[in-house]
C-alpha cells in the first residue's frame, strides 16, 4: 500500500503530487514536533486534514525529527523530545474532531534517524518509554507505539541499539529508508525494504519503506514515496469526514 511522506503541508502539496504521479496516495506521513526542519502538522491540523481528505488519502502517519545530535544523547533528552512529540499529536487530535485514532488502538509514532546519526540506548529508552506509556487524552488506552525511521545497514548504531531494548521500549515497526529503486504509487517496486533482522539481533520488522526520495529520484513534487508490506494505514490517524 503506497503513499507519500512530506515535510510540507498537505494542503499545499497534494495537487502537485497527484498531477505528477497520476495516482492518489493511500496515506500521508507528516511531521510532528520536535521537527525543526519541517512544517508541523499540528500547527494547522484542520487545513492539513482537509488536504488529506481531498487528496483521496485520508490517513496520516506520524514522524518526529529532532536535531540529530540529540539522538546520541541521554535518557532525559529522549524523554523530553518524546514529551514534545506526544503533546503535538494530542494538539492535532484535539483540534480536528474528524481526526481519529486507529481502530486497533495502535498509532505508530516514528522517530527519524538519518543515515549518519548514531542512536544511543539511553536516548532510545527515554524516548520509547515515554511514548509507550503516554496516557493519550486520559483515555487510559495508551495507543502510542514507538517506531524508528532509519537505514538499517548504516554503520552507525540503529538496529544494534534496538536489539538491546527491552519491554515496552522495543519498537513496533521500522520504517526503512533503503534501498531506493524509485518508482510510482501506481507501479511501486516489489517490497524489498532493508531489515534490521538481517543486520543485527533485532527482530523488529520493516513494515514501511521509503523507496523513492524527491532528490534522489528526480521527482518535482515535494514528496517522497513509501510502500507498506501490510495494511500500513491501519496504524495511522484517520480523517473520517471532511473537516
Amino acid at each position: 500500500m503506497s503513499g507519500f511522506d512530506t515535510a510540507g503541508q498537505i494542503q499545499y502539496t497534494y495537487q502537485s503530487a497527484r498531477d505528477e504521479f497520476g495516482w492518489p496516495p493511500r496515506y500521508w506521513i507528516r511531521y510532528f514536533s520536535p521537527s525543526p526542519a519541517a512544517d508541523i502538522f499540528a500547527d494547522d491540523a484542520v487545513s492539513e486534514s482537509l488536504g488529506a481528505w481531498d487528496s483521496g488519502g485520508p490517513f496520516v502517519g506520524c514522524v518526529s525529527s529532532p536535531y540529530q545530535s540529540r539522538l546520541s544523547g541521554s535518557f532525559a533528552e529522549g524523554q523530553a523530545d518524546a514529551q514534545t512529540y506526544a503533546a503535538s499529536l494530542l494538539a492535532a487530535w484535539n483540534v480536528v474532531l474528524q481526526l481519529k485514532l486507529p481502530a486497533n488502538n495502535q498509532l505508530w509514532c516514528f522517530l527519524d534517524q538519518e543515515y549518519s546519526t548514531g542512536l544511543s540506548l539511553s536516548y532510545w529508552d527515554g524516548w520509547a518509554n515515554y511514548i509507550a506509556n503516554y496516557n493519550f487524552a486520559n483515555l487510559r488506552t495508551y495507543p502510542l507505539y514507538p517506531g524508528l525511521y532509519c537505514a538499517p545497514f548504516s554503520p552507525y548504531p540503529n538496529c544494534t541499539t534496538l536489539a538491546r531494548a527491552k519491554g515496552l521500549n522495543i519498537p513496533a515497526s521500522v520504517w526503512s529508508s533503503e534501498p531506493e529503486p524509485c518508482g510510482t504509487l501506481k507501479h511501486p517496486p516489489r517490497f524489498n525494504a532493508q531489515q534490521c533482522s538481517s543486520s543485527s539481533r533485532s527482530k523488529v520488522p520493516s513494515h514501511l519503506w521509503q523507496f523513492g526520495e524527491q532528490g534522489g529520484c528526480g521527482y518535482s513534487a515535494n514528496v517522497d514515496l513509501d510502500l507498506g508490506n501490510l495494511n500500513t494505514r491501519s496504524f495511522f490517524f484517520k480523517v473520517v469526514a471532511r473537516p
